[in-house]
């Protein structure tokens, strides 16, 4: 009975992480109230407290979920891609989803649009939590940069999320229906761009 108790827990947990990181994504850091998150997560202020102390908690929630689903994303990528290979075909898989997700909060981009939140939210002292949450990801792309230093494979994959970025931000303002692959030609577009420089 307590496995299901727990599960139950983790299931609540993740979705008031994930409604905070969605009002996040659409509203900004003002949106960040409780009452907003717990209303979205469909549960009560006193239940958002049982869980997280802080609404900085629950977006570092959201993002230890998402570097998790990517690390496992980028298990499936083709041995043989390189860093920017591989990162686009994680955006491009991503970005086809399933049915019922959304897309755009289970963006790569997002990943780094909340740890831009977070480090509004909290100034420096966001630097070291973030770090933490974001290296694993980290070590998993260096290994596809085998021919690079630590500092210069952080600049690639720093570069690599900036272009992801850029291209999806560009998709999601496009007018609804939105079409996955006009975000994958997107995708394709902007790493070609880097791929010339």
């Amino acid at each position: 009975m307590s496995g299901l108790r727990e599960s139950k827990k983790a299931a609540t947990r993740a979705q008031i992480a994930r409604a905070a990181a969605a009002l996040a994504l659409d509203q900004g850091a003002d949106a960040l109230t409780i009452a907003a998150v717990s209303e979205a997560a469909g549960v009560s202020p006193r239940t958002f407290h049982n869980y997280f102390t802080a609404m900085d908690e629950a977006l570092l929630e959201f993002m230890v979920g998402r570097v998790s689903e990517l690390i496992d994303r980028l298990r499936d990528a083709p041995a043989d891609a390189g860093l920017f290979d591989a990162i686009q075909w994680v955006i491009i898989e991503g970005l086809r989803g399933e049915a019922g997700v959304d897309t755009h909060l289970d963006s790569f981009a997002s990943l780094f649009r909340i740890s831009d939140l977070l480090l509004t939210m909290r100034g420096a002292a966001a630097i070291h939590d973030l770090d933490e949450q974001l290296r694993p990801l980290f070590d998993k792309l260096r290994a596809r940069t085998p021919n690079l230093g630590p500092f210069e494979a952080e600049v690639a994959i720093r570069a690599a999320a900036a272009v992801a970025q850029t291209a999806l931000e560009l998709y999601f303002t496009l007018p609804e229906p939105k079409d996955p692959a006009a975000a994958a030609e997107l995708i394709r577009r902007a790493f070609a761009v880097v791929r010339l420089a």
